[in-house]
This record gives structure tokens, sequence and C-alpha cells, in this order.
């Protein structure tokens, strides 16, 4: 360790300021670990993480005129006599034999502060007493630091956040993936755009990826669907009810439609003629003209094309079937409409609801890249039923060892993930933020600042750089991470 300085005044048992030795500003910078030996005790050892420099000179004060000011502004060089070089300590804890313990003490001015090198790890204090198990990352700048992280934590959930480019997908394909299959998780990413993690995971000993045209939905999803798509059906209750009934079997419909040369057409085809018959078979006549004008609104707005997503015939549980023999599978959720992804989303979340319901422990972790998409900040249509999903999942998942990764470009607004839905996450990785979090009610400033972290500093922060924050942290402030990609 090396001394760089002392505590200064206006301490508490929370929050204290280092004063620098002499140059030492040069080469100190925040993030750093340190240890405070409060009351220059050895036996009491505070470790904290350096924030919020600040730089003072009293010559050089902005707003009144003094002698010093006045020979700058002619060119000549003023006075360091009176400079002075800070940073704040955001304490960690005290480092006892059990680990690291909440701090409960006033952190004494005077005393000495001394800056962690690389042969102090001070992560080996963190990891005592908790089942652990280590990133593939490290605390910046000091890549002999693997982070720890509490196992026990892992099915209370993770948020992801950063700004395109912020390194979100690098992070979760190179450290979460391969960390929940070390915890003993299964990994199921569901893709958005097919472009993020279905190229990287091509079909291996360990590893699958599967298209989502190839998945069968399940009837209530695909009514779901068909509702979202044809403006509920016209508001018609007769055509909703016509659906509904061909939808019915709708396995069986679309296997015998792929007999044909062209299978979207010919169940389509099929769904037509079928709602036609429904409509005819209506006795009263204002009901039956209603019912025929709203099902021509709606075969308007439904074309054939728009099956071709909602025909696979891989049932949920043939799909988690996988499992038995591979670690990761990847859904490439490309090609097809945003109401088809959300659908066979229903479809997914209702089976391992209900698996979990009958007791069960899954051991997967469920990725879900493009987050808002599910659980957008306003969610309408078939949205509100992902969202609710989501939650319900989160809810029963913690017990039955069910991880939710959310992946999402911010935290708040229309790039966010729906609070409701967030309230449920408990570990969360900030990246590179968007100016849309830099402030306001939910932002980055509200979850970060408590802990010293700045929003300013958050906008310039270099992809593949994150903040570990929450429950899987066995450090209860906020540790700037990065990692090395394989």
């Amino acid at each position: 360790m090396k001394l760089i300085g002392r505590i200064a005044d206006g301490s508490t048992e929370t929050k204290a300021r280092v004063i620098l030795l002499k140059e030492l500003e040069r080469e100190i910078i925040s993030e750093e670990l340190v240890i405070i030996k409060n009351g220059n005790r050895d036996d009491y050892q505070i470790l904290g993480v350096l924030r919020e420099g600040l730089g003072k000179n009293e010559f050089l004060n902005h707003t009144s005129y003094k002698p010093d000011v006045a020979y700058m502004k002619y060119g000549g060089e003023p006075s360091g006599a009176r400079e002075v070089y800070s940073f704040l300590i955001q304490p960690i804890g005290v480092i006892t034999n059990n680990g690291i313990e909440p701090n409960r003490k006033i952190i004494q001015p005077r005393s000495p502060v001394y800056l962690l090198e690389d042969n102090d790890n001070p992560f080996e204090h963190m990891a005592k007493g908790i089942d652990v198990i280590w990133l593939d990352a490290y605390l910046d700048r000091h890549e002999n630091w693997k982070i720890p992280i509490d196992k026990t934590f892992i099915p209370y959930h993770v948020g992801i956040y950063g700004s395109t480019g912020s390194g979100k997908s690098w992070f979760t394909r190179y450290i979460l993936i391969p960390l929940y299959i070390r915890a003993g998780y299964k990994v199921l990413v569901l893709d958005w755009s097919g472009s993020d993690y279905a190229p990287y995971y091509e079909n291996s000993d360990e590893s699958e990826v599967i298209n989502i045209n190839d998945i069968a939905l399940d009837e209530e999803s695909i009514i779901s669907y068909f509702k979202d798509k044809t403006n509920n059906f016209a508001s018609n209750s007769s055509i909703g009810d016509a659906f509904d009934e061909f939808v019915y079997g709708w396995i069986e419909k679309v296997k015998d439609a792929k007999n044909k040369q062209n299978p979207a057409k010919t169940l389509y085809e099929n769904l037509k003629n079928h709602v036609d018959n429904y409509v005819k078979k209506i006795e009263r006549r204002d009901w039956r003209e209603s019912a025929e004008r709203a099902k021509n609104r709606v075969f308007r707005r439904l074309n054939y094309t728009d099956l071709e997503s909602i025909m696979g015939t891989i049932n949920v549980e043939e799909l988690l079937k996988k499992f038995e023999n591979k670690k990761i599978l990847v859904i490439d959720m490309s090609r097809i409409l945003a109401e088809a992804k959300l659908g066979f989303f229903l479809t997914l979340g209702k089976y391992l609801y209900n698996l979990m319901e009958m007791g069960r422990n899954l051991n997967i972790a469920l990725i879900i890249d493009e987050a808002p998409q599910y659980a957008p900040w306003s969610p309408s249509d078939l949205q509100k039923e992902t969202t609710e999903m989501i939650k319900n999942l989160a809810a029963l998942g913690r017990k039955r060892m069910l991880n939710l990764t959310l992946i999402a470009q911010g935290i708040r607004g229309e790039i966010g993930i729906n609070a409701s839905v967030r309230r449920n996450l408990n570990t969360h990785f900030f990246g590179r933020i968007h100016p849309l979090d830099a402030g306001g009610e939910g932002g980055a400033a509200e979850w970060l600042s408590p802990y010293g972290i700045q929003p300013d500093h958050m906008l310039q922060l270099k992809p593949g750089k994150f903040y570990f924050s929450g429950a899987m942290n066995p450090s209860p402030v906020p540790l700037l991470i990065t990692y090395k990609p394989q």
C-alpha cells in the first residue's frame, strides 16, 4: 500500500474526503480503491473507493478579483502555494476476519489513507463467507483483481443498461453467459434482431441456434397475435369467435397446410373461408351484416404473409428438452413481425410459469435482448400482456432458480424498461448511458448519484466498462469493472 493523503474535516461514518499529498494529484485517479486506517489504527481499516475529485486554489476564485487573477490575465503564472486536491471516499466497509462489515464509526480527520496496489487484492476480503463465483471481469486498471459474484442472488434477476455501442452484447456473451453456465444454469437467449447472439453461437456440442419460425405458439398466444393484428377483430365478437374456433387445433392445421405448395397462403384461405361460413350462419340479419363489414375490415388488415411467422410446429416443451444435450439455446427472432415475437414470448412464459407453479426448479437463465420491446415504459396492446408475464416470472423465478437478464439501451423513458418490471431486478450493470438517462425521475442520476457517481461521468464511459451494482455484488457500493474478450 502507498500513503496518498489524510482525511479532511467534515467526515461522517458514510462519507469522507482525502487531501492528497503534494503532486499526487498527477497520478491518483477516481475509482481506485483505498484503505483508511481510522484514527491511525492498524486494527480498524476501512475499505473505500475514490470518487468526485476536487481541486481548490483560493487565489483563483473566478467570481472575485484578486492579484493572482490580474497577474494571470497578463500571461503570468499564478502561485500554487495554496492549492488543495482532494477526493471523496465512498466507504465500502470495515475489513474484518469475517469479510467486509458496514462501518458505523465516524471516520476521523487526519486518519492516513493508503492506495491499494496490484498485490493488495481487496476482493479476497469481500469473498469471505459468501458462496462466490468469480467473473471473467476485473476492477478497472487491475487485471488481477477478478470480481466476485454472490451466487445466491443470481435468480434475483439482472439488468444491463447502455447506449448503442457501449458493449452490452459483448459483455453478456463473454462475461454473463459463461458465469451462468459455471453456476449450473442453462442459458436461453431471445435475440430480438438475430444479429447480436445468433451469429456467435453456431450449432455445436454446447449450443444451438433455433429460428423462431420453427417454434409453435400456444393457441391463446395465437389469438392474442390475431387480436393485435386486426384491432381486436374490428371490435366484433362474432369475428373473434370465428377466429377462436379456427385456431382450435392450430398445429394440425399448420401441418396440413405445409403439405401444400404455398403453406401460408393455403392456411390463410382456409381461415378466410372458415370466417365466411361462420358469418353466413348468423341468423339475425343486422348482426350478420355487421359481422360482414367487420370481416372485410379484418382481412384488409391481415395478409397471408402475416401467418408465416406463426406456423412453427416445435412446441415449447420440445424446445426446452434440447437442454438435455445443450447448455445454450439461442432463438433467432429476426425476419418476423414484432407481434409474433411477443406471441412466442407469451407461449414460452406461460410454459415456464406453469412449471414453476408445479414446484419445479428450472436452473435457467433467460436473457431478453431489447427488453423495452417486451416491457416498455408505457405498454399497450400485446405489450401489456408481456409486461405482466415478465413481472410474474420474476416474482416466482426467485424461488425456482429462474434468472431473468434484461438488456436495454436505457433506464427510463422510451428507451428504458417498465418501472414495475425494473423494480424486480436486483443486480445492475450500467454502461455508457444515453443522454435521456442523464437526469430526471428514474434516470441514472437517481440510481448512482447517492454513491458519488455523476451522470456526466456515465456519459463518457468507454465501451466495455460497466458499473456493477446490486445484490450479486458483495460490495454495497457500485464498482467500475471491465474485461478483455477472449
